[in-house]
């Protein structure tokens, strides 16, 4: 066997065994541009303290200067989740990025259940997933990251079909106003269903801008979102803006359900699929009041310099863009 084929075949076997996953973005806080085989960021967050939690903890690796997940305004996002970076088109060889799955397996009839935390087989169409979950992406206009709370995050897009197939798409609204001078920072949330594995939450942060951004409304301070049935029964929906899932950590959960009951990103908490276009939804003409404006400084005083980077003099690719 030679070394790519060692490689591939160690991946498979930790999709298989650890089946954990992560949206792989050069903007990440904790990428490493020289490992290409990493694997840490997709490790999953259960019963730790906030320092731990937040940003998974990479608060002091911001990505490489001029490093930027670019959200077109209007757009579609394309991003790779997988849980290997060498699955993707950020690390490893040809060979290992070919497969269009999350994660890879050689067994057709189980890979589902180990290696996408679902109960869905391999090749079941995406319109006949029942056990995928979906994964949500959220803004916050601030770019210092130290500056940054929990709640200062608003969903701005989910895919109702993640993870499931590799390379997925976020679409952004149209409406979002531009970013501040240094960008804003954005998260992506994954919680996986009940059917397959120990219950987890999944974060990671990215420094990001948007992209023909021409909105002229700051985004209204979001709620956390509500369990309700959407588009059944939206009585408890949490009417627009909503925060992300923070759930079973030690501290600074918005969501308390059960560890068997877990919040999704889908339309059991209100989310639509795709371009959340409610953000302003239930508030006047001119939208939210008492918020900084997204233009505004919104930075404190200068820390050292080893703390991040916000440097934005360029922007990186989009990862799998196409």
């Amino acid at each position: 066997m030679n070394k790519s084929k060692l490689v591939l075949a160690l991946v498979y076997a930790v999709s298989q065994v650890s089946a954990h996953i992560a949206l792989w973005d050069e903007a990440m806080y904790g990428f490493d541009p020289k490992d290409v085989n990493q694997y840490q960021p997709v490790e999953p967050l259960a019963d730790l303290p906030f320092s731990s939690w937040w940003f998974h903890g990479y608060i002091n690796r911001p990505p490489a200067p001029g490093k930027m997940m670019n959200l077109p305004s209007g757009g579609t996002y394309h991003g790779q989740v997988a849980c290997n970076k060498a699955l993707t088109t950020l690390g490893g060889t040809p060979e290992q990025r070919n497969g269009i799955y999350a994660c890879e397996g050689d067994d057709p009839n189980i890979g589902g259940i180990g290696a996408m935390h679902t109960d869905d087989k391999w090749n079941t169409p995406v319109s006949q997933l029942k056990d995928v979950k979906g994964c949500g992406l959220s803004i916050a206009y601030k770019s210092d990251p130290f500056a940054l709370q929990p709640e200062d995050f608003t969903v701005i897009s989910t895919n109702y079909t993640c993870p499931w197939f590799k390379h997925v798409e976020f679409q952004i609204p149209a409406d979002l106003p531009p970013c501040p001078p240094g960008g804003c920072h954005c998260m992506w949330g994954w919680v996986h269903s009940t059917l397959a594995g120990s219950e987890q939450n999944y974060v990671l942060n990215y420094r990001c801008n948007v992209t023909g951004a021409t909105g002229m409304r700051e985004l209204p301070p979001p709620k956390t979102a509500n369990k309700c049935h959407l588009p059944q029964d939206t009585t408890n929906c949490t009417v627009g803006a909503k925060q992300p899932h923070y759930w079973l950590q030690l501290e600074r959960n918005n969501n308390h359900q059960a560890y068997m009951d877990p919040p999704f990103y889908n339309g059991d908490y209100g989310y639509l699929n795709g371009a959340q276009t409610d953000l302003w939804a239930g508030l006047g003409p001119q939208g939210s009041a008492g918020r900084t404006s997204p233009t505004d400084s919104t930075s404190p005083p200068a820390r050292k310099a080893s703390s991040t980077s916000s440097s934005v003099a360029s922007s990186s690719s989009v990862a799998g863009a196409s």
